[in-house]
């Protein structure tokens, strides 16, 4: 192997390092809302349609305190290929936080972000990851906030799907919410 094919493998390594979770493989937090920064200024320029969600694990902090860190972090691996084997392969999903994820769904307009969220949810709820000695069950809450071809920044869109995510963790859990207009809609199975 020459030195330059050395040099390439070797920096295609510090990338992938630099900006993907180690845990879970997916984009970290700052390489997700870097990379979105950059999707939803050419959306606000062309006027397009786009959708944030912002997933919670529910009670996460219990599989912890109950089966030990290494068990978190196999929930961990397990939601994240949940998460990334229900988007598309333009949807981008980062881990913005210790059991907090977000996935920014381009060109999607709300009704279709809900039912996306929705199938994410189900997709959860049935992942049933195994801890070792036995399964556990876990849940989500997903708020869910769309531009609706308005012109609005990461920060802005990010505050909404997480505020509508609590919603969710006030409304019972294990549910996807919106905030639209001053109106709040829950959707849930």
């Amino acid at each position: 192997i020459s030195y330059f094919t050395r040099m390439r493998e070797f920096n295609h390594k510090l990338q992938a390092l630099a900006t993907h979770d180690p845990l879970t493989g997916i984009l970290n937090a700052r390489a997700y809302y870097a990379r979105c920064d950059q999707y939803i200024m050419a959306a606000n320029r062309k006027s397009e349609n786009f959708s944030v969600l912002f997933i919670d694990l529910d009670h996460f902090k219990s599989v912890n305190d109950t089966y030990g860190h290494s068990a978190g972090d196999e929930v961990l691996k397990a939601v994240s290929a949940t998460l990334q084997a229900s988007i598309r392969r333009s949807d981008l999903l980062g881990r913005v936080g210790g059991e907090e994820f977000s996935v920014l769904l381009p060109n999607t307009p709300t009704d279709n972000a809900l039912q996306v969220a929705e199938t994410i949810r189900q997709a959860v709820e049935a992942a049933m990851p195994n801890i070792g000695t036995q399964t556990l069950r876990i849940t989500a809450s997903i708020g869910v906030a769309s531009n609706a071809g308005n012109t609005q920044s990461l920060q802005s869109i990010q505050n909404e799907a997480d505020q509508a995510m609590y919603l969710a963790k006030a409304a019972g859990r294990n549910r996807v919410s919106l905030i639209a207009q001053s109106m709040v809609q829950h959707a849930h199975s």
